[in-house]
Parts: structure tokens; C-alpha cells; sequence
């Protein structure tokens, strides 16, 4: 009974039109253009509280170098950018303060909203002094670290098990 039931027709049919349901609606999805997403957010002063009114927000991709430009910010600060395509930007804002550049990316996807709020400080950095960073791996720390891995890592390769001069 169990060798007939598994060489009929009916059954190898059905699994296969079991597993194409499965199938067909993924690669419906897969190939679907996704529609424009949107950006909003506010723009803040130096303080982190003042909502700056009238500054433009602008987003750039980084593939093709195509801008989405938002309208002036509301009384509280708010910007909006609809129908931004797919892909990875870099984000500016003119106000009346001056032109502010971010230098990260962000990641934008179809037809979903990303809120990002940020605010304008000059220099683009905020760290506490001007001293360049110590790298890790030059620190005493880093280098005890990088000499701790690499043995380890030698004794997993090359242990061979237990040497024992009774063995």
C-alpha cells in the first residue's frame, strides 16, 4: 500500500501544486517595483530644542545622484520629502543659519517612511576635543587583544589532542 501511494501520479501532481503555491506568490513580490517612500522629520538649532522654521532638507543618491528636496519646514520644525526612490542617500539642509552637510549614509526603501531628525550644528562634528583618535589596534589594549586571538586561534588549528609521555 505505501509503495503504490507513493508512486501515483495524483500524489506527485499534488505535491507540485502544493509547492508552486508556495513558489508563485514570493516571486510575484520579488519582482514588484516598490513604490517611493517618504522622509520626515524636524530640524533642530544647536540647542537640540529650538525648531528651526524655513530650512529646506535635501537628500541625494549616492548611485545615480538623483535630489529629493523637501518644502520649507513648518512653526515646529517639520519636514516632509515624498516619493524618494529606493536606494542609499546622503542628507543636507539650507537654512538661514547656512548649508549643513551630513557625512553618512542612510539607508531609504520603497514604499516604506524613514523619520530622521537632526540639527544644525556648525563643523559637522560633535566631539569633545580636536585630538586625533589613538587607533585600537596600536593601543596596549588592542594589542593584547590581537596577541590573545591569534594564540588561540593557533592552538585550535594545531592541537592535536593530549600529548602524554605515557601514551
Amino acid at each position: 500500500m505505501r509503495k503504490s501511494v507513493s508512486k501515483s501520479r495524483w500524489m506527485i501532481w499534488g505535491a507540485l501544486a502544493a509547492f508552486s503555491l508556495f513558489i508563485v506568490p514570493v516571486g510575484e513580490v520579488a519582482w514588484a517595483k516598490a513604490e517611493g517612500g517618504s522622509l520626515v522629520g524636524f530640524v533642530y538649532a544647536q540647542d537640540l530644542k529650538t525648531p528651526v522654521v524655513g530650512a529646506v532638507v535635501k537628500v541625494r543618491n549616492i548611485a545615480n545622484q538623483k535630489e529629493f528636496a523637501s518644502g520649507t519646514t513648518d512653526a515646529n520644525g517639520m519636514y516632509k520629502i515624498d516619493g524618494v526612490d529606493e536606494g542609499r542617500y546622503i542628507l543636507g539642509v539650507t537654512a538661514t543659519q547656512g548649508d549643513f552637510n551630513f557625512d553618512y549614509v542612510m539607508l531609504l526603501k520603497g514604499g516604506e517612511m524613514a523619520k530622521l531628525s537632526v540639527a544644525l550644528a556648525p563643523g559637522g562634528q560633535t566631539t569633545g576635543s580636536d585630538a586625533p583618535k589613538k587607533s585600537f589596534f596600536k593601543s596596549p589594549i588592542g594589542i593584547i587583544t590581537v596577541v590573545v586571538v591569534a594564540g588561540a586561534l593557533l592552538f585550535v588549528i594545531f592541537h592535536e589532542g593530549e600529548t602524554s609521555p605515557i601514551r
